[in-house]
């Protein structure tokens, strides 16, 4: 009886016992060649992979068991010195770090593990030193100036930081632990790569243009929205997330006939949006903007004019997007409620943007004005 494979139940080969090898292959009396019919060819995951926890076939365990040394011991050396200018760092070479060591202990290198590792380092260490740029320029991270010297609300974060890096790198580690299985380069490899590459190249320029708009003091009382911010009001999230699906997708066809195998990697561009989207994302940044821009009458009615053309996150021309109905921003365009966070009216936010524009700017302005008459008297 052939044993089982455990990470997708195949049939295994055996060895073939004593009475089984007479004429496995060789002449028969008819000149052919007689092949052996008997034992099925060994499953793809029967492989020459090293593995340091025993059934650890694909390296999960390993992997999300370096993850939490790794970063449980930046949490003691963060909050040890009160020092958060390796948070980010860290999150982002610790990427690197699981991708790299999947691989050498998954060999043969194929043509997949090696292209989504190299992706994966190469996003990863330019968003490494962009980050550790930022923060030695602003001096803090000032996301952890009420929970630095907290013990338990800073470790919080890191525990979080665990899961998202563990989390996120599931298909670059699945491919890289299944030790050369699977199917020859194929069109979804291909546009996982593709997909992969756009979204790293969106958050990079987005960046780049961002740092820039900053950089000229004449910008300083404004709001970027300028190259790809024109078209969308966070295009580095949607880069991020397209990018995760292009490593599932270049994932996608080593994971075959393996059950556990596809919800399992699935998780990393789901994780992602979720963050982003319901998470320490977009509705962290929508309500800082908010907070910040939509101080006066008229720069809340010039920012939620903003609002009302350009999509939150898949890049859009503005004209189309202030044209599509409003259910259909809420349903397909993630314009979701949750993200309005300041005291507008959506009628004023969605109206601006239509013929009457100068109407309805006074609203929001005469609306706004009242607020802020009402807070100055105590009333809210």
């Amino acid at each position: 009886m052939a044993a089982s494979c455990g990470p997708c139940g195949t049939r295994a080969a055996r060895a073939p016992r004593a009475a089984e090898t007479r004429n496995l292959k060789g002449p028969s009396s008819s000149g052919a060649t007689v092949t052996n019919s008997i034992f099925p060819e060994p499953c793809r995951h029967t492989n020459n992979m090293a593995t340091i926890i025993p059934g650890d076939t694909h390296q999960l365990g390993l992997t999300f068991l370096v993850t939490c040394a790794l970063q449980l011991s930046c949490f003691l050396v963060a909050y040890w010195l009160s020092f958060d200018k390796i948070t980010d760092l860290a999150g982002s070479l610790n990427f690197i770090l699981l991708a790299l060591l999947s691989l050498f202990l998954g060999a043969p290198f194929t043509p997949r593990a090696i292209a989504i590792t190299s992706l994966v380092c190469v996003a990863r260490f330019e968003l490494a030193v962009y980050l550790l740029y930022r923060v030695l320029k602003r001096g803090k991270d000032a996301r952890f100036d009420a929970i630095r010297g907290s013990f338990w609300p800073f470790l919080a974060f890191w525990i979080f930081q665990i899961v998202w890096v563990w989390g996120v790198s599931l298909p670059v580690v699945y491919v890289n632990g299944d030790g050369g299985g699977g199917p020859s380069w194929g069109a979804s490899d291909s546009g996982g790569v593709a997909l992969f590459i756009i979204g790293f190249l969106l958050q990079v320029v987005a960046d780049a243009q961002k740092d820039a708009f900053r950089a000229d003091p004449a910008n300083n009382s404004k709001w970027c929205a300028t190259g790809v911010w024109a078209w969308s009001r966070h295009p580095n999230f949607f880069g991020e997330i397209c990018m995760w699906w292009g490593a599932w997708v270049l994932a996608s066809a080593q994971l075959g006939g393996v059950a556990w195998a596809w919800p399992v990697t699935l998780l990393s561009p789901l994780l992602t949006m979720l963050i982003l989207l319901a998470g320490s994302g977009i509705p962290s940044a929508e309500g800082n903007n908010q907070r910040r821009w939509m101080k006066t009458p008229p720069q809340a009615a010039a920012f939620a004019a903003y609002r009302g053309r350009t999509s939150p996150l898949v890049p859009l021309p503005p004209a189309c997007y202030a044209a599509t109905p409003r259910f259909v921003k809420r349903w397909a365009l993630c314009e979701w409620k949750m993200y309005e966070v300041s005291p507008l009216s959506e009628e004023a936010v969605v109206v601006v943007t239509a013929p009457g524009e100068a109407t309805a700017l006074s609203q929001q302005a005469a609306f706004l004005g009242g607020q802020a008459e009402r807070v100055k008297k105590g009333g809210i």
